[in-house]
């Protein structure tokens, strides 16, 4: 296989993506703080059962407008970008009716919830919904956490026309704070005449659709407002296709409390956080200022490969003090429950990343193959897996599990901290990194794992693992 090493073409969508969010942020209604925050809106409950919670959802088409952009044709969940919020509480039943209104079949998948594999939504477990089919989802809320859905067929197009939506489920010990909110990270790629691009480039294969408009719950450029000394409890997601978000936020420093799969025992302060596609992250600060601050949220440059760490820094969102009474006396927690630190040792699975042409055709791959030809892992059910995922490209590649959590055990031989113990379904592994991840299959079935760049997962980078007897 001959490598691509290098993708120069990215230096224009680098320059369309700055050219247009300059353009975003001097709108008269971009970051003017004046209307209402741009918040998700909450699933029905048709439940009236406490022990249960029902929503319906239907994809369907819509429009929306983009920044400044002529109206853009979307595909949503019923009809917003991002789609409903569904709250709902650990041991509550989820009962989801689902309906396709789309032109082309499409699934669901709960992206980090651990299910039965029947509910997962991926062509491994469930027959595609046909245009006009509907589908009932039902599963119990096992673990508390931020998670989030989308489709698991043709997802590198669906995703980015907007099929994304929120679940957060809370537990009975929830980190305390005056103030909380749902950051949902996306970008979009927006065409003048509104469109999105139909054809997918090679650039675009290989850096996922980054696009040209960055988003936080759907708007470019939102202010929130907060009050002064009170906690704040950020809840953090990436939904975009490509772009990793380098989070900063000037003169604070983020106090990260959790990560995909809940809190985490000790609580770290980092001033930049990388939040690569798929991945979630719970944080808190304590807001400072007089009434009428503003303190801009910045993407900053990472080099994640092929030139990426160019771009220049980019706003995303506005915080401004508002003229609230603020209460304060909670102050940055700095320690969480135990969890269970999975055993160590050598590892029983390797997986190697790649990516490269092919006959002319960009591919990416897992141990020389492109799915469905990978070959399988096969896993007892309550087996215990070490996992060396080893990335011989040159980009880093968001790996993801369904199914399950992991954790990391070492990066290059260098062991993980003990303070750095945490339930992940999503990892950065970087570009010629070696990493060695360790997981639980309690739950038989066929679980997919695959680069959380949908482009790359629908490019080959994908596997199974056949946990007991498959369905």
């Amino acid at each position: 296989m001959k490598r691509d090493t290098r993708m120069t073409a990215c230096r224009s969508l680098r320059l369309a993506a700055l050219a247009t969010l300059l353009w975003a942020c001097g709108s008269d209604e971009a970051g003017s703080g004046d209307g209402p925050e741009p918040a998700l809106t909450p699933a029905t409950d048709e439940d009236p059962d406490p022990a249960v919670l029902e929503v319906s959802l239907e994809a369907r088409p819509a429009f929306k407008r983009y920044a400044d952009a002529p109206e853009t044709a979307v595909w949503t969940y019923n009809g917003s970008v991002p789609g409903p919020l569904i709250e709902g509480r650990v041991g509550e039943r989820l009962r989801v009716h689902f309906t396709n209104s789309l032109p082309e079949e499409t699934t669901i998948h709960w992206h980090g919830l651990r299910l039965p594999a029947v509910m997962d939504g991926t062509l491994a477990t469930q027959s595609p919904v046909p245009p006009g089919g509907t589908f009932e989802y039902e599963f119990e809320l096992r673990d508390a956490g931020l998670f989030w859905f989308h489709p698991h067929i043709r997802s590198d197009v669906q995703v980015e026309k907007g099929l994304h939506g929120i679940i957060r489920v809370t537990g009975s010990d929830e980190p305390e704070a005056d103030e909380q909110r749902i950051l949902v990270l996306d970008d979009v790629r927006v065409l003048a005449d509104g469109s999105l691009p139909t054809y997918l480039d090679d650039e675009s294969k290989m850096l996922g659709r980054q696009g040209n408009i960055l988003l936080v719950n759907g708007e470019a450029l939102p202010t929130f407002r907060w009050r002064s000394g009170v906690l704040q409890r950020l809840r953090i997601v990436n939904v975009a296709n490509g772009r990793f978000f380098n989070l900063a936020l000037p003169g604070y420093s983020w106090r990260v409390i959790g990560t995909d799969g809940g809190t985490m025992p000790q609580p770290y302060d980092t001033d930049h956080l990388l939040i690569a596609p798929g991945e979630r992250y719970d944080v808190v600060v304590i807001a400072s200022g007089a009434p009428g601050d503003v303190v801009t949220l910045m993407n900053d440059p990472y080099e994640r490969g092929h030139d990426t760490g160019a771009e220049a820094p980019l706003p995303l969102a506005q915080f401004r003090v508002s003229d609230e009474p603020s209460v304060s006396g909670r102050a940055l927690p700095d320690a969480f429950g135990e969890i269970e630190r999975l055993p160590g040792g050598s590892s029983d699975e390797q997986l190697v990343l790649d990516e490269g042409l092919r006959d002319g055709t960009l591919e990416f791959t897992i141990n020389g193959e492109t799915y469905p030809s990978v070959p399988p892992i096969r896993v007892p059910v309550g087996a215990v897996r070490r996992l060396e995922v080893r990335n011989e490209s040159e980009m880093d590649h968001p790996f993801h599990l369904h199914g399950t959590f992991f954790q990391v055990l070492s990066t290059d031989g260098i062991a993980a901290p003990m303070e750095a113990l945490a339930n992940k379904d999503t990892v950065i592994v970087p570009q010629k990194t070696t990493m060695q991840l360790v997981a639980r299959f309690d739950e038989p079935g066929r679980w997919m794992y695959h680069c959380h760049i949908p482009e790359h997962a629908e490019g080959g980078m994908m596997g199974e693992a056949d946990v007991g007897d498959a369905p």
